[in-house]
């Protein structure tokens, strides 16, 4: 279904318990790190500003993190490694406001401050200020927002620190280069590997085979122009006649453009998924439980196959920056605007005769095969700059169109998804996914004091049997559960605590079923190997873990 013509040039700048099987872009306009709080942003629910009902979204609620088992786990675990610099885990929360609360034992003593440099959102700023968070502009921060750092400056970074962009994700942000991943993805893995991106021509040096394609299909059919870095729907057109409309020389990206769209009241569509992945070795990836459809401010338009009106914009186009423009858009309750939950999509997908569930298990397919395509690249960035793998994270919005058929094509992948709060339909959503996604991390307090008078910690080397046994296990010449040691142990606890804590996102790998994707990685890496295989046991027949003695937590050699 998909296609790819370029070439591959990268244009680049104790006890476990078990807690169950389970660009800035175009979605509002956010703040360059404004220091504004948005008191609205603080509340459990909102109300509809137009019909003036209580919007609920119920499947969001969350749980009182602190009142989990998982959370009092990992607190008891973090503290023991982090014994000399008092490592405290910090609670997130929707509703409660630690700056109001007395000074009480338990509670965690050390500043904690956030760092903002780019632009950010109330929903976040907000989030962190519940939870006793101040702003700074000097070191010493906990948690940075904003632009990606530059390599070196990953170097400096102490193990309490978490940075929201790997390395490196621009193989993913840009267009090109997205498009240059999936297809080395695809010439490694089959064709059939990776059938989510639309036939992708990267000008000027394709040029020739795009035209080659327009004369090939009769010189009919459409093509859709984008800038290669761009976002909010800038410079995309649509063209009827490559051969003129496009300039020689262009620097640009050319799909074919999807001209069967599944349309809902006669308007085209597509999905903004929220996808947080916590770490790239091994690969975690979520799924928020809830997203936007964002629909086009006019009716689609196409009659005995050919598409008219193509210059009209605002009926082919998506894209909520440019809609929103239309004087006829206004804010509305869910399901009625230009803007609607994923959740009343599935709906009405479900009204119109169509199961959803095996759709957006295609979308989870297409979220994991993306990453897939890059996470060689980044782990090698990881490996060369970033000192602690829990350094970084990073939330990517994917936006996702579906074709008359129910099949699912990726538009692009947004490395800073906007989480500005226009509406309240914005509002209910990202303040849950915000607080959701800093308890999944693991936040904690330290002393910045015993940190500079203890230094780095020396990094934990790996003896010769140790790497012989990970190399037997990645390779399948061992059963990956049979010799668990206290690192491996830890790693588990690591993951499972994640997954129980991270409220309403979704973890889709690994989870049980995805050892199917270990063949397409580029590598096979021990901690993926060693997760899917915990995964896929069935909880009665794990192994115990061993208990691991209270150690001060390492760099990257740890475990």
């Amino acid at each position: 279904r998909g296609g790819s013509a370029w070439t591959d040039e990268e244009g680049q700048e104790g006890e476990y318990a078990d807690f169950g099987e389970e660009g800035a872009d175009d979605d509002g306009e956010e703040g360059m790190g404004d220091d504004d709080e948005d008191s609205s942003d603080l509340a459990t629910t909102d109300t509809d500003s137009t019909s003036g009902n209580e919007m609920r979204l119920p499947h969001l609620e969350s749980e009182d993190v602190e009142m989990l088992p998982a959370f009092a786990q990992r607190r008891a675990r973090l503290a023991a490694q982090g014994r000399d610099v008092g490592a405290h885990l910090v609670p997130f929360s929707l509703s409660h406001d630690r700056r109001r609360d007395p000074p009480k034992e338990g509670v965690c003593q050390h500043k904690l401050f956030f760092k903002i440099d780019g632009a950010s959102s109330n929903c976040v700023r907000n989030a962190w200020r519940r939870a006793g968070f101040e702003r700074t502009n000097k070191g010493g921060w906990n948690l940075w927002w904003g632009r990606p750092l530059r390599f070196p400056e990953h170097k400096k970074l102490n193990e309490y620190q978490k940075v929201c962009h790997f390395p490196g994700t621009y193989y993913l942000g840009r267009k090109d280069n997205l498009a240059r991943n999936v297809s080395k993805f695809r010439r490694s893995n089959g064709a059939s590997s990776y059938p989510y991106l639309p036939v992708t021509y990267i000008l000027p040096e394709d040029r020739a085979r795009l035209l080659q394609d327009w004369r090939d299909r009769g010189e009919r059919g459409l093509y859709i122009v984008k800038p290669k870095a761009s976002a909010r729907g800038q410079g995309i057109r649509l063209v009827a006649k490559p051969d003129v409309e496009i300039k020689k020389g262009a620097s640009v990206l050319v799909q074919r453009y999807i001209d069967d769209p599944l349309l809902i009241d006669g308007r085209k569509f597509d999905m903004r998924l929220y996808v947080l992945v916590t770490s790239f070795d091994p690969l975690r990836v979520y799924v928020f439980k809830e997203g936007l459809a964002r629909f086009c401010s006019e009716e689609y338009h196409s009659a005995s196959g050919k598409v008219s009106n193509y210059k009209r914009k605002l009926g082919h186009l998506t894209n909520y920056s440019l809609n929103k423009r239309n004087a006829a858009v206004e804010e509305e309750g869910d399901g009625e605007g230009i803007k609607w939950s994923l959740s009343l999509l599935k709906e009405r997908l479900a009204a119109m005769g169509h199961d959803p569930a095996p759709v957006f298990a295609a979308i989870d397919d297409l979220v994991v095969r993306t990453l897939l395509s890059v996470e060689d690249k980044i782990n090698a960035n990881m490996s060369m700059y970033v000192p602690h793998k829990g350094n970084c994270f990073e939330l990517f919005g994917f936006d996702v169109m579906l074709d008359a058929s129910l099949h699912p094509w990726l538009i692009e992948v947004n490395t800073s998804p906007s989480l500005a709060t226009e509406w309240q339909l914005d509002k209910r959503i990202k303040n849950q996914l915000s607080v959701d996604m800093f308890n999944a991390l693991g936040v904690c307090g330290y002393s910045r004091q015993s940190m500079k008078a203890r230094g780095e910690p020396p990094r934990k080397e790996t003896g010769l049997s140790e790497r012989l046994r990970k190399q037997e296990v990645a390779t399948g010449r061992r059963d990956p559960l049979s010799s668990l040691t206290e690192g491996d142990a830890d790693l588990i606890m690591e993951s499972d605590e994640e997954r129980a804590l991270a409220g309403s996102f979704v973890r889709i790998f690994p989870a049980p079923g995805t050892e199917r994707y270990l063949p397409l990685f580029a590598s096979q890496r021990y901690s993926n190997v060693l997760l899917n295989a915990w995964q896929q046991t069935p909880r009665a027949q794990r192994p115990p873990l061993p208990s691991a003695k209270p150690a001060r937590k390492g760099g990257k050699g740890a475990g």
